[in-house]
């Protein structure tokens, strides 16, 4: 269940989707160790901010089907390795964040060289359906997820594309039965929300996206059979006809560090310390006395 289908959640005002570009010259395992093991225990502790996920993604590993005639992966300039999605409830909760996070922003130096937060207002984020059972990941489903960027193609009006993706391409895919997961954005043209000083926080009309699927199936072969089904081919030219490019980038793990205004165990300590917390069954490291070490009361933490 997402946390937008939950029968008693309130539901998100605002949702931040933001490719991040490693900085210049920085190996991809170092912006892995520094943004999972470091920079993530910072934003989750901020006030508030709701729900937090990361994806850990690549463009290399994407096995997502392809289309004539859509361009299906950015030029190497424009990939990203990284892709937070941010939650707020208010945008009272929004300017909290905001006014509590400038440690937060001063860090991005350190390991981007571009952020673009994507913007997703209300409804125009929704989770179609679920059935992951996992609505708060730790990274370790094994399922096969990808992100699907979308970008208009010339001619279809703003109103058309988003009406596309909202009523027939989200349901439809969803409506597959090989399709576990499908949450859908839909995208305002970028403003500077979250401000990193020194890092590139837009870029051009015509590099921006305009909607993001995520889509999750349980393993390739039934990604495979996804393709192969009438959800895939009776969509597939009306998917040409409004989408100049679907690029699709495969998750490699989706980590949760704040779920509904609970920080998780990886917010507080780091994506590598909870795995070798969970791997290792160390109990006594989720007590709330630890946690309480790291965190300012209350000190639970959800695990």
């Amino acid at each position: 269940m997402g946390r937008d289908d939950h029968p008693t959640a309130p539901a998100d005002c605002l949702t931040l989707v933001m490719p991040l570009q490693a900085r210049a010259g920085m190996s991809t395992d170092d912006f892995y160790e520094y943004w999972l093991n470091a920079h993530v225990t910072l934003p989750a502790r901020f006030p508030g901010i709701s729900s937090i996920w990361l994806h850990a993604v690549s463009f290399d590993d994407a096995i997502w089907p392809r289309l004539p005639g859509v361009s299906h992966r950015p030029p190497p300039g424009d990939e990203f390795q990284g892709v937070p999605e941010a939650t707020f409830v208010t945008l009272e909760g929004l300017a909290e964040f905001q006014a509590a996070s400038k440690v937060q922003m001063d860090d991005g130096i350190n390991f981007l060289q571009e952020m673009v937060a994507y913007r997703s207002i209300a409804d125009a984020t929704q989770t179609v359906s679920d059935r992951t059972g996992v609505p708060a990941p730790d990274g370790h489903d094994g399922l096969v997820r990808h992100l699907l960027f979308l970008r208009r193609r010339e001619g279809v009006g703003a109103a058309e594309f988003r009406s596309f993706v909202a009523d027939t391409l989200a349901p439809g895919w969803a409506g597959s039965a090989e399709v576990v997961k499908l949450r859908r954005h839909l995208f305002e043209e970028v403003e500077v929300t979250l401000d990193h000083p020194g890092v590139r926080m837009s870029r051009p009309l015509d590099r921006q996206y305009q909607a993001a699927l995520e889509v999750v199936v349980p393993d390739s072969g039934a990604l495979d059979r996804f393709a192969a089904s009438p959800a895939w081919s009776q969509l597939a030219v009306a998917v040409g006809e409004h989408c100049a490019a679907v690029h699709a980038v495969r998750v490699n793990r989706c980590i949760t560090t704040k779920y509904r205004g609970a920080i998780t165990l990886a917010g507080v300590r780091g994506v590598a310390v909870a795995d070798v917390i969970r791997r290792l069954g160390a109990s006594s490291q989720l007590d709330d006395e630890v946690s309480a070490l790291f965190l300012p009361a209350p000190a639970h933490v959800l695990v």
